[in-house]
């Protein structure tokens, strides 16, 4: 019998495959999940690691259903992160924050830092070596997820990659590039719409593709969130 003490966590969400991960393994080890987070430009109104628009980070948090938390930079992405989780502590009794980081370690040193001046213990639920790179994509194409292309990096992609659906066609073709096949130093990013951590489906309705700063970037306008069952 499982006897260790469920915590209550936060989860940092850029509303991607590496975090849809990581929240399921959370769930799947019933592990008690208090909201997800994201880091976002008010001004903008889209959220800082995926370019997405809040209103359609919304409807994925619903079609989650889990509430969304959204903190704004402000200029400052460290201070008011940390000043965030140290709210959620106060507030939520968050104990611990999980992160999508696969294998980077200066990124997952930076997430420590963050955690541990908030007062919270980071984890890492699908941390990986580099050469698991192609096993995890393979896990994650046969739970079940769907995934869209939000971001592709201009110097190994043209602009008919965002839009397309992450499936193991893409994987084949992107084992033929000299990067990682999960995209862990921003080759490119995921916008995902179902899968089985989700309690409706994300159709998009407009979208359109756009250049930004080396990115052909997925500009998700409109979707609608569908039953499972239809």
């Amino acid at each position: 019998m499982d006897i260790r003490k469920k915590r209550k966590t936060a989860v940092c969400w850029s509303s991607g495959k590496d975090c849809s991960l990581a929240l399921y393994r959370l769930l799947k080890d019933n592990e008690e999940i208090a909201c997800l987070v994201s880091m976002v430009s008010s001004k903008d109104e889209r959220n800082h690691a995926h370019g997405i628009k809040l209103k359609i980070l919304k409807y994925q948090a619903e079609a989650l259903g889990l509430p969304l938390v959204l903190i704004d930079s402000e200029g400052n992405y460290e201070a008011s992160l940390v000043a965030a989780l140290k709210g959620l502590k106060a507030e939520l009794g968050i104990e611990q924050v999980a992160f999508g980081s696969l294998y980077a370690k200066e990124d997952r040193k930076w997430n420590e830092e963050i955690s541990h001046k908030a007062g919270v213990e980071p984890i890492f639920p699908a941390w990986i070596s580099p050469e698991d790179s192609n096993e995890l994509m393979q896990e994650f194409l046969s739970l079940g997820f769907t995934a869209y292309i939000c971001r592709a990096s201009s110097e190994h992609f043209d602009q008919t990659c965002p839009g397309r659906i992450l499936d193991f066609q893409f994987y084949e073709e992107i084992r033929q590039k000299a990067i990682c096949v999960m995209g862990e130093a921003g080759e490119y990013h995921t916008f995902v719409t179902d899968g089985p951590i989700f309690n409706k489906r994300i159709e998009l309705l407009k979208s359109g593709v756009v250049m930004n700063s080396g990115l052909w970037s997925l500009d998700i306008q409109d979707c609608r969130l569908i039953a499972k069952n239809e």
